[in-house]
């Protein structure tokens, strides 16, 4: 017959059981230090958050105000140029520089009878008067002297239509 063998170590086991405990302690401590130090980690990371946060909407609402103040300037800014360039329109009518030249510089207005009418020619009497005037001139030789070429070139333009037509206005203001 086979006996069991009694354990008579209390001491030993209560020792055990302390020292489990104690190790038990010794965790739920470190347990509690890491559980507090991660509850303080997410409470600061949560206010920075909230502080980046409102330093952004800060940064909205200025820009906003930025851009209603410089949007209000741009009307203004373009109400007066409109003023302007009505007030340049007004300066350049040709009512007040009519007025200015007979008020202030002692001008008239001409009558009919001193008006001269200037007709523009044709495109095909145009080029029959170059042609003409091309084929009166003479060929001046090299030894011409200066004043024989003035003199030919004053009889060729005095046979332009258009300035014989500014001569005769000149002529009748002179009378």
């Amino acid at each position: 017959m086979s006996v069991a063998q009694e354990k008579f170590s209390y001491a030993v086991s209560e020792e055990k059981l302390y020292e489990k405990r104690k190790t038990r302690r010794e965790l739920s401590k470190r347990a509690l230090r890491r559980g507090k130090v991660l509850v303080t980690c997410c409470i600061l990371a949560m206010f920075a958050t909230g502080v980046a946060i409102a330093y952004y909407y800060s940064q909205v609402s200025t820009l906003g105000y930025q851009i209603s103040q410089l949007q209000k300037d741009l009307s203004k800014l373009q109400a007066e140029q409109e003023y302007l360039e009505s007030q340049a329109n007004q300066l350049m009518s040709l009512q007040r520089i009519e007025a200015i030249a007979t008020t202030k510089l002692g001008m008239v207005k001409p009558n009919s009878d001193e008006v001269v009418l200037v007709a523009a020619l044709p495109k095909e009497l145009k080029q029959k008067a170059k042609e003409e005037t091309n084929l009166e001139k003479p060929q001046l030789s090299q030894e011409s002297t200066a004043s024989e070429k003035d003199n030919l070139e004053k009889t060729v333009a005095a046979k332009s239509p258009v300035i014989e037509a500014f001569v005769d206005l000149v002529k009748g203001w002179e009378k």
